[in-house]
């Protein structure tokens, strides 16, 4: 069973991109580098401590340059203070059960640091290592272990930039292109569903989808990042194209953009809900409105569709398809909207200027994306 996994993952990372493929590059990375730390340290002096090389090349690979460097800039200082914490009660007072409970306690207290981070946890690991093992009562040997920290370090950070990750977007465009496609998805099942009329709503799934954008939303978040950690520091930067009007800045506020607008459809489907169960004292909207919206929801659909077909995300030139589509819409919410106030009044007309409300603030949250990736 672990072995066919294991062959299936294998195939999948030959094939192609992926986290099955990153994860193979990652071990491979690992396996060099502390392959050559320890060959490295090996050479360079004839010491016990020399396993510290290769330990620490492990510690400090990670999939972006940039990460690495933060962890290997963190380790080592970790590692630096534990040593030199062990070294100096050792030195001073002897090896001692005594010292030995005061060096752990002080270490996992500066260990709670927040510069450290994860790598906070080396101070006491390695205070507890030299002091336990000798190593704290000589100022060679704990010299030996800083040295060989340092080479580990070193053969990670020189793995990295050798064997830098690709400098790729297409992750990043694929969370952004898929948040917008959950918008449009769902704003395409509303409206058809309106123009069936009564029969045609299925609000609570309706809400359940539009409360799972939140989800879709940190998924693009969180790969733009990702992609932001393989871009930094990364020596293969200089081999991107030239001319590229990618910016992950445009990405971030169009997610932000879509992140608004998503708030205003949970507004629509939850006023639909609260209406179809009858939880409301507003009374239930009639059929002709239901269809009239519905074709209003078709306008928004192309607009979230003409965003994902024309990847304004990709530019900081917003695409001329989605501008006029976006001042078409606004178009349609204003005779919506006149032809609401010339013939309703009452809670009839409160219940519909509302949703017709919710839609124009989708679309404004939109047309400030655009705005702002424009001035990006």
């Amino acid at each position: 069973m672990v072995g066919e996994q294991l062959m299936e993952g294998l195939r999948r990372a030959v094939r192609g991109r992926g986290r099955e493929r990153e994860r193979a590059v990652l071990i491979l990375r690992s396996v060099i580098a502390s392959t050559l730390a320890w060959a490295v340290a090996a050479q360079l002096v004839d010491t016990s401590q020399v396993a510290f090389a290769p330990f620490s090349a492990l510690l400090v690979v990670r999939p972006s340059v940039y990460r690495s460097v933060l962890d290997s800039g963190r380790y080592v200082a970790a590692v630096f203070l534990g040593a030199l914490l062990a070294g100096a009660a050792g030195i001073t007072v002897g090896v001692q059960l005594w010292a030995f409970v005061l060096v752990v306690l002080v270490a996992l207290i500066l260990g709670q640091a927040s510069l450290f981070r994860d790598q906070g946890r080396q101070i006491p690991v390695v205070a507890a290592f030299a002091f336990a093992g000798g190593s704290a009562a000589s100022a060679s040997e704990i010299g030996e272990l800083l040295l060989m920290v340092c080479v580990g370090s070193g053969s990670a950070l020189l793995t990295q930039l050798v064997l830098a990750p690709s400098v790729r977007f297409r992750d990043a465009e694929d969370a952004v292109r898929g948040f917008a496609d959950s918008l449009a998805y769902l704003v395409d099942e509303i409206a058809n569903g309106m123009r069936e009329g009564r029969d045609g709503l299925d609000t609570r799934r309706w809400v359940r989808m539009a409360q799972s954008l939140s989800s879709t939303r940190e998924n693009a978040r969180a790969a733009v990042e990702r992609q932001d950690e393989r871009v930094r520091l990364n020596p293969r930067r200089v081999l991107m194209r030239s001319g590229s009007t990618v910016s992950l800045g445009t990405y971030r506020k169009w997610i932000a953009a879509m992140d608004r607008a998503s708030w205003h459809l949970r507004s629509i489907t939850s006023t639909l809900d609260t209406l179809e169960r009858g939880t409301s004292r507003l009374p239930a909207e009639s059929e002709g409105f239901l269809r009239v919206y519905g074709d209003l929801l078709d306008a928004v659909s192309d607009v979230l569709w003409t965003l994902h077909e024309d990847r304004a995300w990709e530019s900081d030139r917003v695409p001329e398809g989605l501008s006029r589509r976006l001042d078409r819409a606004l178009e349609v919410v204003d005779r919506c909207r006149t032809d609401l106030e010339r013939g309703e009044s009452g809670s009839h007309w409160h219940v519909r200027g509302s949703l017709l409300t919710d839609v124009e603030r989708l679309l404004h949250e939109l047309q400030e994306g655009r705005s702002d990736a424009e001035d990006e």
